[in-house]
């Protein structure tokens, strides 16, 4: 009894590290991403007008299939794990376009929520992507949201697999989680990183709350309803996380999906993805990893993926693992047999 309480306090301990270590280590030695170009272009929304999108593009040669890297809340394709997924996606021949939300860059006069998938299927019928045969969604926390409403929404007809690690899946719970006192040091850098994204896109253009007024929110509750409801007409911040939560929708899956998660997400309660996963059916593939963190984890991880090479990061599994559903009818038996052949 006490070698499994001492085994819990443990993988607590280490899931708060793997969250908040890696992110320390970036911020001081920088790893260098793959080069890429700025890629931009313009969609028009119904309520706004043109809004801007953009995105980092590495376009790897007599590549076939194009990988679209979704960052997390507040966050930038310039993040650690953005970088990470790049770097692996060069690795295996992929391209890749890390690609900024509405207003998470410097050119965008447009704010973003957690179902916004029109946009990344704006983004995908630009003409620059029309010879990429295979399509895949790689996303990080709310960007694992997007990858996901995105496999039930089918953005492409081209899409072919989608990864998500650490999503929410139900806004609500976790907005009700992040909100607690516990999770102060992870909503505060979740804010703080809104609150800079929220300062530019207001030097830009109109916003729905003042600036003055959003500096002040201490909870992302507030957050979402003084932005997200006002800006896209829902009736209320519950009605938004009914409305957009993947977690109604995750039995609709049209694409094969992989969801990489840990017990010890201090951010993402696990027991939220166990009641919801399950109803996804056959189409989903999980793997929890246990004393990882949020979306970071030790790079001995194995996910005992049909097709992830073991020891070289969690990125480089899922990489491949991508590349391989594309040949696969969703038999994970059949997909053992053919790499065989």
């Amino acid at each position: 009894m006490r070698f499994r309480r001492a085994t819990q306090v443990w993988n607590q301990l280490a899931g708060h590290g793997w969250t908040v270590l890696p992110t320390l280590r970036h911020d001081l030695a920088r790893r260098a991403a793959p080069v890429a170009v700025r890629w931009q272009t313009e969609i028009e929304d119904v309520l706004v007008g043109r809004v801007t999108l953009s995105g980092m593009y590495r376009r790897e040669p007599d590549a076939r299939g194009l990988v679209v890297v979704l960052h997390g809340l507040g966050g930038n394709v310039h993040r650690s794990y953005c970088v990470a997924a790049a770097r692996a996606a060069a690795a295996e021949g992929l391209s890749c376009l890390r690609l900024s939300m509405r207003g998470a860059d410097d050119v965008g006069c447009d704010i973003h929520h957690a179902g916004l998938t029109a946009d990344v299927a704006a983004v995908l019928a630009d003409a620059r992507f029309a010879h990429y045969e295979d399509i895949y969604l790689m996303g990080y926390s709310l960007g694992g949201h997007v990858a996901l409403r995105g496999a039930v929404d089918l953005v492409s007809e081209r899409l072919r697999a989608v990864a998500a690690i650490c999503p929410p899946i139900e806004l609500r719970g976790v907005q009700q989680a992040l909100d607690r006192p516990a999770c102060a040091i992870y909503r505060h850098y979740i804010l703080k990183g809104l609150k800079d994204m929220y300062r530019g896109i207001a030097a830009r253009g109109p916003v729905p709350t003042p600036v003055e007024r959003m500096e002040q929110v201490q909870t992302l509750r507030e957050w979402d309803a003084l932005t997200v409801v006002p800006r896209f007409g829902f009736a209320s911040v519950d009605d938004y996380y009914r409305q957009e939560s993947v977690a109604s929708r995750i039995g609709n899956l049209q694409v094969r999906t992989l969801v990489v998660a840990s017990p010890q997400d201090p951010m993402i309660p696990a027991d939220g993805l166990k009641e919801v996963l399950p109803k996804a059916g056959s189409g989903l593939e999980v793997r929890w990893v246990e004393g990882g963190g949020h979306v970071f984890f030790s790079p001995r991880v194995e996910l005992g993926l049909t097709y992830g090479p073991a020891g070289t990061g969690i990125e480089r599994q899922i990489m491949r693992w991508l590349v391989g559903a594309v040949n696969t009818s969703g038999d994970p038996a059949q997909a053992e047999g053919e790499q065989d052949e």
